[in-house]
């Protein structure tokens, strides 16, 4: 006997009046808005990412229980709120130190002092790691999204072929099979449910809070086990290093900025008295061979208020109109004004070299990046210390304190890797691998260097060449460009033992370079000028680059002619240990030789 006819009839008149194509692609579109949400929670919550904390490595793997929990193993944990949204937290387990920060067979009291140089540091600035974390996090949660997203959709469609169009009656049919509907809520559960409950899990509010981290951004934290006893006797040494390091640093950039504005202000009053000297060495010759050149002529003040290059510059005052203005100043002259006007054309570059993971001149260097108004950094590498995947947040905070706007072309040294130059490239910069490279206009050449040197470590070759070897193919290199009529202006270098070649083959006019930890010209050298520039990060006399400077750190401005591409003058700007900054008379750049120049480290 079948229904009566007045029964109701399981149908959606609205749904079943719209036409086919249009109840197909709602279906479609809520299929998709499903599927994505589903892997929008799984890729989340799955998300992992291995990256560094301080000197360890460490994983990063996303929580769902409004807490971040560092995990030191056995010696227990630090545990703060979070502060992301919809309860999101993250666990980071922190693991051993790398090879090339341990440092096997070194000083074990070295080795743990540096350690904790490295906790300072990282504590001292912690944004960088923390936002790579970050990063790491989200382009794997983004992946995984993609990627579960993708199978459920893939996984319909199969469906619906399989089912010759009939996927819903052949559900529809399967559900209504005994014990189906039961098991099918299980599996649902099992593949849910308990991975979230464990994401949820917190800490249960145990460990305790330090009176020694109070003031400071982890006052709050709860630290569990051996960790707290450690916090309580030994965080007071570390907050105050941090402290130190902050204000150190602070106040080198407080003192720069005060030396460009005196500067400005003494050029506006006309006053021409010589500031302190940083432009040009003394005859010396150092431990490597390398011979610094003879003092040269240096310009009227301390800022570059006149160029030195320019004839115009010895006699710019006595052709002055004298004539004041209204509002009592004089009318610049004709020849000022066009010198004024070919200093503003200038490309202004700035040099650093051997930073060896010293962020605390990170915004100092972006400082005096603004106030030289500098077209391009040139980075003449050994940028951290050991080239090790922890690392990677030395590369962040340099690429901030940089800044966006000025472009950076570096040459990698012997304390970088190949890891390294990776995380540069992602930071932005634009790197030298043995070809040519236009950048604001200049030109260049360079390569990494073809040692790597750890802490503790013998220097070992990364590829099959040696230094000097990589200076003869990138002088083969440049003039081969030379003669296609695509000249080299500079070759950026770590090492200036690999750039003399190209000097003596007359195929550029400039070679650049750092690694000996001490400004070396530049010099005429062969048929072209050579400068090594001495350590932006303080490297030298087996003092650590990090915390306040051990020794004086150096950066170089570097001026070019942009119709002859050749180096017009250059000032050094100098960072003592006490934080004072000296900003070093502008003096000209060695003319181009017109005959060979033989220099001491010819037999090196």
């Amino acid at each position: 006997m079948g229904p009566p006819e007045d029964a109701p009839h399981h149908r959606v008149e609205w749904w079943h009046q719209l036409r086919p194509m249009t109840r197909r692609g709602i279906r479609a579109g809520i299929t998709v808005v499903v599927t994505g949400l589903v892997a929008l929670v799984i890729g989340v919550l799955s998300a992992h990412y291995t990256g560094s904390l301080g000197p360890h490595e460490a994983e990063y793997t996303v929580r769902l229980n409004d807490e971040i929990r560092i995990d030191m193993g056995p010696l227990g944990a630090l545990i703060i709120d979070s502060p992301l949204p919809l309860r999101l937290g993250v666990d980071v387990q922190v693991k051993e130190i790398p090879i090339g920060l341990a440092a096997p067979g070194a000083n074990p009291v070295a080795g743990l002092t540096a350690d904790l140089q490295s906790y300072t540091q990282f504590f001292a600035n912690p944004e960088p790691a923390i936002r790579e974390a970050a990063d790491g996090l989200i382009t794997n949660a983004l992946g995984r999204v993609a990627l579960l997203w993708s199978i459920q959709l893939t996984l319909v469609a199969c469906l619906r072929l399989a089912g010759h169009g009939l996927l819903r009656e052949t559900m529809k049919s399967a559900l209504r099979q005994p014990g189906v509907p039961p098991l099918t809520i299980a599996v649902v559960v099992a593949l849910v449910l308990v991975p979230l409950v464990d994401a949820t899990r917190g800490s249960g509010n145990v460990g305790r809070t330090s009176a020694v981290l109070d003031g400071t951004p982890l006052e709050d934290a709860r630290i569990t086990g051996r960790l707290a006893t450690i916090v309580d006797y030994y965080g007071g040494y570390v907050v105050d290093a941090i402290n130190e390091n902050s204000e150190f640093y602070a106040s080198v950039q407080a003192n720069l900025t005060s030396a460009f504005e005196a500067e400005r202000a003494a050029l506006a009053s006309g006053d021409d008295a010589a500031g302190p000297a940083g432009g040009a060495d003394e005859d010396a010759t150092d431990a490597h061979g390398l011979s610094s050149p003879e003092p040269t002529e240096t310009g009227a003040g301390a800022g570059g208020g006149q160029n030195p290059t320019s004839a115009a510059s010895a006699s710019a005052d006595e052709t002055s109109t004298g004539e004041p203005t209204s509002g009592g100043e004089e009318t610049p002259s004709a020849e000022d004004q066009a010198l004024a006007d070919a200093e503003t054309d200038l490309i202004t570059g700035v040099m650093v070299t051997d930073l060896h993971c010293n962020i605390g001149m990170a915004e100092v260097i972006g400082a005096a990046v603004a106030e030289s108004d500098a077209d391009l950094i040139l980075n003449g590498g050994d940028t951290v210390m050991a080239g090790t995947s922890v690392e990677s947040y030395c590369i962040k905070a340099f690429a901030d304190g940089f800044g966006d706007d000025v472009p950076v072309v570096f040459a990698d040294g012997n304390h970088d890797s190949r890891t390294t130059t990776e995380e540069e490239v992602d930071a932005g910069w634009i790197p030298l691998l043995g070809e040519p490279v236009e950048v604001a206009g200049l030109r260049f050449l360079g390569d990494t260097d073809p040692t790597l040197s750890s802490l503790g470590v013998p220097t070992r070759q990364t590829r099959d060449e040696t230094v000097l070897e990589m200076g003869d193919r990138l002088a083969a290199t440049g003039c081969e460009l030379a003669e296609e009529g695509q000249p080299v202006d500079v070759l950026l270098i770590h090492s200036p033992y690999a750039g003399r070649q190209i000097l003596e083959a007359g195929c550029a006019p400039v070679s650049l370079s750092g690694h000996l930890h001490q400004q070396v010209g530049p010099r005429q050298l062969a048929w072209g000028t050579q400068y090594v520039g001495a350590s932006t990060g303080g490297a030298g006399e087996g003092k650590p680059t990090i915390g306040p400077l051990g020794n004086p750190a150096t950066i170089t401005v570097i001026r070019w002619d942009p119709e002859t591409h050749l180096p017009v003058d250059y000032r050094v700007i100098t960072i003592g240990t006490d934080t004072s900054v000296e900003l070093g008379e502008w003096a000209t750049w060695p003319p181009q030789p017109t005959e060979f120049v033989s220099g001491q480290d010819s037999d090196d």
